[in-house]
Protein backbone atom coordinates (compact mmCIF):
# COMPACT_ATOMS: atom_id res chain seq x y z
CA UNK A 1 0.00 0.00 0.00
CA UNK A 2 1.32 3.51 -0.58
CA UNK A 3 2.09 6.14 1.86
CA UNK A 4 -1.64 7.02 4.00
CA UNK A 5 -3.37 4.04 2.15
CA UNK A 6 -4.56 1.46 4.81
CA UNK A 7 -7.07 -1.50 5.20
CA UNK A 8 -10.28 -0.89 5.57
CA UNK A 9 -10.75 -0.91 9.32
CA UNK A 10 -14.22 0.63 10.65
CA UNK A 11 -13.90 3.33 7.83
CA UNK A 12 -12.94 2.76 4.04
CA UNK A 13 -10.39 4.55 2.41
CA UNK A 14 -13.25 6.25 0.67
CA UNK A 15 -14.55 7.21 4.04
CA UNK A 16 -11.57 8.31 5.28
CA UNK A 17 -11.45 10.83 2.17
CA UNK A 18 -14.89 11.54 2.69
CA UNK A 19 -14.52 12.92 6.07
CA UNK A 20 -11.13 14.28 5.38
CA UNK A 21 -12.43 16.65 2.53
CA UNK A 22 -10.69 15.25 0.11
CA UNK A 23 -13.39 13.97 -2.06
CA UNK A 24 -16.96 15.08 -2.90
CA UNK A 25 -19.97 12.89 -3.19
CA UNK A 26 -22.10 13.05 -6.42
CA UNK A 27 -25.47 14.09 -4.54
CA UNK A 28 -26.73 15.29 -1.33
CA UNK A 29 -28.39 11.81 -1.04
CA UNK A 30 -25.32 10.04 -1.65
CA UNK A 31 -23.65 11.90 0.95
CA UNK A 32 -26.52 10.88 3.34
CA UNK A 33 -26.04 7.69 2.45
CA UNK A 34 -22.08 7.76 3.20
CA UNK A 35 -23.09 9.44 6.74
CA UNK A 36 -25.75 6.66 7.81
CA UNK A 37 -23.51 3.55 6.52
CA UNK A 38 -20.74 5.07 8.75
CA UNK A 39 -22.58 5.86 11.50
CA UNK A 40 -23.96 2.33 11.35
CA UNK A 41 -20.90 0.85 10.96
CA UNK A 42 -19.35 2.82 14.03
CA UNK A 43 -22.12 1.74 16.26
CA UNK A 44 -21.79 -1.78 15.45
CA UNK A 45 -17.81 -1.18 16.02
CA UNK A 46 -18.28 -0.48 19.23
CA UNK A 47 -20.83 -3.35 19.71
CA UNK A 48 -17.91 -5.77 18.67
CA UNK A 49 -15.79 -4.95 21.79
CA UNK A 50 -17.67 -6.94 23.44
CA UNK A 51 -17.12 -10.13 21.42
CA UNK A 52 -13.27 -8.94 21.13
CA UNK A 53 -13.02 -9.08 25.16
CA UNK A 54 -15.06 -11.73 25.22
CA UNK A 55 -13.52 -13.98 22.78
CA UNK A 56 -10.29 -12.63 20.57
CA UNK A 57 -7.29 -15.15 22.03
CA UNK A 58 -5.19 -12.93 24.40
CA UNK A 59 -1.93 -14.35 21.84
CA UNK A 60 -3.97 -11.93 19.20
CA UNK A 61 -4.46 -8.99 21.14
CA UNK A 62 -0.80 -9.23 22.36
CA UNK A 63 0.50 -9.28 18.45
CA UNK A 64 -1.96 -6.47 17.41
CA UNK A 65 -0.55 -4.01 20.19
CA UNK A 66 2.99 -5.49 21.08
CA UNK A 67 4.27 -6.31 17.09
CA UNK A 68 1.44 -4.77 15.06
CA UNK A 69 1.28 -1.40 16.54
CA UNK A 70 4.80 -1.11 16.74
CA UNK A 71 5.89 -1.76 13.42
CA UNK A 72 3.64 1.97 12.69
CA UNK A 73 6.27 5.02 12.40
CA UNK A 74 6.45 6.98 14.76
CA UNK A 75 4.01 8.12 17.01
CA UNK A 76 1.02 6.67 14.91
CA UNK A 77 0.33 3.99 17.53
CA UNK A 78 0.02 6.35 19.98
CA UNK A 79 -1.82 8.91 18.45
CA UNK A 80 -4.47 6.38 17.11
CA UNK A 81 -4.49 4.60 20.78
CA UNK A 82 -4.96 8.70 22.15
CA UNK A 83 -7.94 9.44 19.47
CA UNK A 84 -9.64 6.09 20.04
CA UNK A 85 -9.80 6.96 23.82
CA UNK A 86 -11.06 10.69 22.63
CA UNK A 87 -14.08 9.29 20.75
CA UNK A 88 -14.98 7.14 23.12
CA UNK A 89 -14.89 9.82 25.70
CA UNK A 90 -16.75 12.21 23.87
CA UNK A 91 -19.18 9.36 22.69
CA UNK A 92 -19.87 8.77 26.27
CA UNK A 93 -20.45 12.41 27.39
CA UNK A 94 -23.35 12.01 24.19
CA UNK A 95 -25.45 9.16 26.64
CA UNK A 96 -26.47 9.42 29.80
CA UNK A 97 -23.41 7.37 31.11
CA UNK A 98 -21.25 8.51 33.62
CA UNK A 99 -17.48 8.52 32.03
CA UNK A 100 -16.32 7.38 35.53
CA UNK A 101 -18.59 4.55 36.17
CA UNK A 102 -17.82 3.27 32.36
CA UNK A 103 -14.36 3.45 33.18
CA UNK A 104 -14.17 1.69 36.12
CA UNK A 105 -16.49 -1.29 34.78
CA UNK A 106 -13.83 -1.00 31.69
CA UNK A 107 -10.88 -1.22 33.52
CA UNK A 108 -12.46 -4.33 36.18
CA UNK A 109 -13.57 -6.10 33.05
CA UNK A 110 -9.72 -6.31 31.53
CA UNK A 111 -8.85 -6.92 35.22
CA UNK A 112 -10.98 -9.50 35.55
CA UNK A 113 -9.34 -11.36 32.74
CA UNK A 114 -6.14 -10.96 34.69
CA UNK A 115 -7.83 -12.73 38.10
CA UNK A 116 -7.63 -9.06 39.80
CA UNK A 117 -9.91 -6.30 39.99
CA UNK A 118 -8.82 -2.43 40.62
CA UNK A 119 -10.25 0.42 42.53
CA UNK A 120 -10.25 3.62 39.86
CA UNK A 121 -10.53 6.69 40.82
CA UNK A 122 -11.65 9.42 37.46
CA UNK A 123 -10.83 13.34 38.20
CA UNK A 124 -11.72 15.94 35.77
CA UNK A 125 -10.46 19.71 36.14
CA UNK A 126 -11.61 21.89 32.81
CA UNK A 127 -9.54 24.68 31.96
CA UNK A 128 -11.21 26.76 29.21
CA UNK A 129 -8.98 27.52 26.26
CA UNK A 130 -8.69 31.26 24.57
CA UNK A 131 -6.48 32.44 21.94
CA UNK A 132 -5.05 35.03 24.42
CA UNK A 133 -4.73 33.36 27.25
CA UNK A 134 -2.74 30.87 25.28
CA UNK A 135 -0.85 33.59 23.39
CA UNK A 136 -0.05 35.35 26.97
CA UNK A 137 1.36 31.85 27.63
CA UNK A 138 3.93 31.47 24.79
CA UNK A 139 4.99 35.11 25.33
CA UNK A 140 5.42 34.26 29.70
CA UNK A 141 7.97 31.76 27.94
CA UNK A 142 5.51 28.68 28.69
CA UNK A 143 5.18 25.60 26.31
CA UNK A 144 1.80 24.57 24.84
CA UNK A 145 0.82 21.05 24.57
CA UNK A 146 0.31 19.66 21.02
CA UNK A 147 -3.62 20.18 21.98
CA UNK A 148 -2.76 23.96 22.83
CA UNK A 149 -1.30 24.59 19.54
CA UNK A 150 -3.74 23.21 17.28
CA UNK A 151 -6.60 25.32 19.32
CA UNK A 152 -4.49 28.37 18.17
CA UNK A 153 -3.77 27.15 14.47
CA UNK A 154 -7.70 26.45 14.12
CA UNK A 155 -8.51 29.78 15.89
CA UNK A 156 -10.30 32.67 13.56
CA UNK A 157 -8.76 35.50 15.77
CA UNK A 158 -5.08 34.55 14.83
CA UNK A 159 -3.53 33.81 11.53
CA UNK A 160 -1.06 31.19 10.48
CA UNK A 161 1.13 34.26 9.87
CA UNK A 162 0.74 35.53 13.71
CA UNK A 163 0.71 32.19 15.63
CA UNK A 164 3.94 31.19 13.08
CA UNK A 165 5.43 34.70 14.19
CA UNK A 166 4.78 33.77 18.12
CA UNK A 167 6.72 30.31 17.63
CA UNK A 168 9.54 31.85 15.75
CA UNK A 169 11.05 32.56 19.30
CA UNK A 170 14.06 30.56 19.92
CA UNK A 171 12.93 30.19 23.05
CA UNK A 172 9.07 28.74 22.86
CA UNK A 173 9.14 25.32 23.84
CA UNK A 174 6.48 22.86 22.34
CA UNK A 175 5.16 20.71 25.16
CA UNK A 176 4.77 16.53 23.16
CA UNK A 177 1.73 15.79 24.96
CA UNK A 178 2.62 12.04 24.24
CA UNK A 179 6.04 12.46 26.63
CA UNK A 180 4.05 14.40 29.33
CA UNK A 181 0.81 11.62 29.50
CA UNK A 182 3.64 8.60 29.19
CA UNK A 183 5.39 10.21 32.80
CA UNK A 184 2.05 11.89 34.31
CA UNK A 185 0.30 9.97 36.51
CA UNK A 186 -3.28 10.64 36.46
Amino acid sequence: MKGGERDRGILTPADRAYLRGETQLASDQSERNARSRIRNRVRESIRDFEVLIEHLPERDRRLVFEKQFDELDGPAAYDALVSAIAFLYLGVEDTDFAVEELLGEGINVAEAKRDRSASVTFERTYHSLSTETLLDRLEGGESLSLTELAYLQRSDDLSRSELAEHLADDETEIDDGRIQAKVTNF
